[in-house]
């Protein structure tokens, strides 16, 4: 019989799975909890409703989450690393940092264009207050804090990952009112997003 790999599985689950058919379950899982929350929003959707949209038992959910929050954190940790995945991909080569600053806004605001689950489960997005930890980190500054400090020298210090903290809030708010105003996005609405983000970090910025 011939090997099969099984790939990875970063998410926290209650067992890790082992076969291929397993792994592909869970990515299966997480597709229906983004696209259920699109439609009926974090309190409207149940367990059950994960379960049904993605063809699989409850059970079976159960297997690898503990509960809806859960099934939802995972989604949030794929919808980050997937922006983050882009962001290291197509940042312009020999751009200043606002340039960069300004190609992240642009993927993320494409990324919540052509893809409903992760505008549902971004950032300080729908259910941020029951998905994000105690320190009220946020995965999507954390993304940015790697990209500023690693590539452009910015100091991490606490005043920095506020700020951040800030951008990553205020952007995400007004990227959903984008959407709200206009199917495909309020390009006013957007481009204050933007704005707001790169004036919000230039006094952190290296002399």
């Amino acid at each position: 019989m011939a090997h099969v790999t099984v790939p990875d599985t970063p998410y926290q689950v209650r067992r890790t799975p082992t076969q291929y058919r397993a792994s592909r379950q869970i990515e299966r899982i997480l597709d229906a909890a983004a696209r259920v929350v699109a439609e009926k929003g974090h309190t409207g959707t149940t367990t059950a409703d994960i379960a049904k949209a993605a063809t699989v038992s409850i059970g079976s959910v159960y297997r690898y989450f503990p509960d809806k929050v859960a099934v939802m954190r995972a989604v949030l940790d794929r919808n980050t690393r997937r922006f983050g995945e882009r962001v290291a991909e197509e940042s312009p080569d020999a751009a200043p940092w606002q340039a960069v600053v300004a190609h992240a806004h642009a993927v993320y605001v494409e990324m919540c264009r052509t893809d409903e689950g992760f505008r549902a489960v971004s950032g300080a997005g729908l259910a941020a207050g029951e998905l994000e930890p105690e320190t009220f980190d946020n995965p999507l500054a954390e993304v940015f804090a790697d990209l500023l400090v690693r590539r452009f020298g910015f100091a991490d210090t606490p005043p920095l990952r506020a700020t951040l903290l800030q951008c990553v809030t205020v952007t995400d708010v007004l990227t959903r009112l984008a959407f709200r105003l206009a199917e495909t996005g309020h390009q006013d609405t957007i481009d204050q997003g933007r704005r707001i983000f790169v004036d919000l970090l230039a006094p952190h910025a290296p002399a």
